[in-house]
């Protein structure tokens, strides 16, 4: 009984794509201030608004919000080794409120949701959400979103498979213009039929739901990619390209201490070439970089940080 627990022991501190075990410690204070914001914010905000008896789905949505906080706290103060599980209960919380949200309160949050609002000109929650994390939110957070609070990705991480074996030619070069292209087309026929006024109902956003759960799962397994979807069709991935290039908050490393082990780029989900751009002094980011820390926790003499720009 003492090996099979030792080797469980072993196995749950190994990272879940890379299969590595590390024992570095890092702790952020800059996480820990917005967790203190998400649990003495965002609990009572969500608490308000349900005693008010209205906006449950957001209600719900800033509860899993808040949820944040401690898991944050968690992955802050976590060994290295297990940060990766603890970011994805912080995913996870995110994912869900966004999900629900979009549920109970049956409005399409994605970026033909966004689309549909522009063309019918009218006000809703897919306009502030898209705004917030996807058009300007990136320009100083990066895409934060995708790691830390996507309901797609938080399935798409616990698929039995790990990382791809680097970005595909051909074809899936122009895969994003069709992502974007397919949501706008989208947007632009349900917007026809909707005579004008705002028409979506809890089938709708729930039937939006399932086909991108469907495609985004197809694609991984089909291509042995965790966040192939997220690389090749996500029309909002193809926005967050442009909005987070030149992003505040962003990893940076310092060229001269860089040993050119290559672990950065091999750990990274979006097959970013780390260790060459840190070398050559150019942006590590240009818009795939998704922040998930992963480079910067395995680096083994620590040239990798998470900083904002000065």
């Amino acid at each position: 009984m003492g090996k099979v627990y030792k080797k469980l022991k072993e196995s749950f501190l190994k990272d879940p794509l890379t299969k590595e075990s590390t024992n570095h410690y890092k702790v952020s204070r800059a996480l820990l201030v917005y967790s203190t914001f998400a649990i003495l914010v965002l609990w009572p905000l969500g608490a308000i608004i349900l005693l008010r008896g209205n906006a449950f789905g957001l209600a719900i949505a800033l509860f899993f919000s808040g949820l944040q906080g401690p898991f944050l706290i968690g992955y802050a103060f976590a060994h290295t080794a297990l940060k990766q599980w603890w970011r994805w209960f912080v995913l996870a919380s995110g994912g869900l409120g966004i999900l629900l949200f979009s549920l109970i309160d049956a409005v399409n949050l994605d970026i033909d949701g966004f689309f549909e609002l522009l063309i019918l000109g009218i006000a809703g929650p897919a306009i502030g959400h898209t705004m917030i994390t996807t058009i300007v939110g990136p320009l100083i957070f990066g895409r934060v979103l995708c790691r830390w609070g996507c309901w797609r990705a938080m399935v798409l991480e616990r698929l039995p498979i790990g990382k791809g074996s680097g970005r595909r030619k051909g074809v899936w070069v122009w895969m994003p213009l069709v992502g974007i292209s397919i949501s706008l087309i989208a947007a632009v026929l349900f917007a026809l039929t909707s005579k004008g006024i705002r028409t979506e109902s809890f089938w709708s956003v729930a039937f939006g739901i399932a086909v991108y759960y469907v495609v985004s799962i197809a694609m991984a397994l089909y291509l042995q990619d965790q966040r192939a979807f997220c690389k090749y069709l996500c029309p909002a991935g193809f926005i967050l390209h442009w909005t987070s290039r030149s992003a505040l908050l962003h990893v940076s490393g310092d060229a001269e201490m860089c040993t050119d082990c290559n672990v950065c780029t091999e750990v990274c989900p979006m097959d970013i070439p780390v260790a060459r751009r840190v070398k050559s002094g150019t942006s590590i980011s240009k818009g795939d970089c998704i922040l998930c820390q992963r480079c910067v926790e395995s680096c083994p003499i620590g040239v990798l940080k998470t900083i904002f720009k000065k």
